[in-house]
């Protein structure tokens, strides 16, 4: 039996922490990350790793697990970002249309923008991908903050999100844990 693909593309605006997700999940530094917006232009792809999933001990089934991390399509100032040339951008909708679900990042310090959540919709609807909604540097928020934040991401992208915090590790457990339990469907 060969093993199952998936590929699970994360994407969001410029400097919303990425690169620095995919390095959490990861646990060590597989994507170059930087406090200039863009530095990640062409998609990075890394194999994660094999998972076993079911309960079957004859014929056990794996999933071999790959992230790519997309460049920011839009700035924080919710513009196309200037590095998206026609060739990049056709790279970066190439790997999301190959994916086979998206890890959506929202800067926690500036929120959803409106190019992201048009995105949002034209992925869950038109693609019908699975799309796991993370709201990263959540060590940048109080509580009250992080509850205004989260009713208002569900309340637009009817999506619960999952905070997270690429510096600190708050939050990568579970969503690791929620990719994975997606797998075991």
């Amino acid at each position: 039996m060969e093993d199952r693909k998936f590929k699970i593309a994360i994407l969001g605006p410029e400097n919303s922490g990425k690169s620095s997700i995919m390095n959490a999940l990861f646990g060590r530094y597989v994507s170059l990350v930087s406090e200039v917006g863009g530095t990640t232009k062409m998609p990075i792809k890394r194999y994660w790793g094999k998972l076993k999933i079911g309960r079957s001990k004859e014929n056990p089934e794996f999933i071999n697990i790959v992230f790519v991390d997309l460049g920011g399509l839009y700035t924080t100032s919710d513009k196309q970002s200037p590095i998206m040339t026609p060739k990049i951008l056709e790279k970066t909708f190439k790997e999301i249309n190959d994916s086979d679900m998206i890890i959506h990042v929202i800067d926690g310090s500036i929120g959803l923008l409106r190019s992201f959540e048009k995105l949002h919709h034209l992925l869950k609807f038109r693609y019908q991908k699975p799309i796991i909604v993370v709201i990263n540097k959540c060590d940048l928020l109080n509580n009250i903050d992080k509850e205004i934040l989260k009713k208002y991401v569900e309340n637009r992208l009817k999506n619960t999100p999952i905070f997270v915090s690429a510096k600190t590790f708050e939050g990568i457990p579970e969503l690791l844990d929620t990719i994975i339990r997606y797998l075991k469907r």
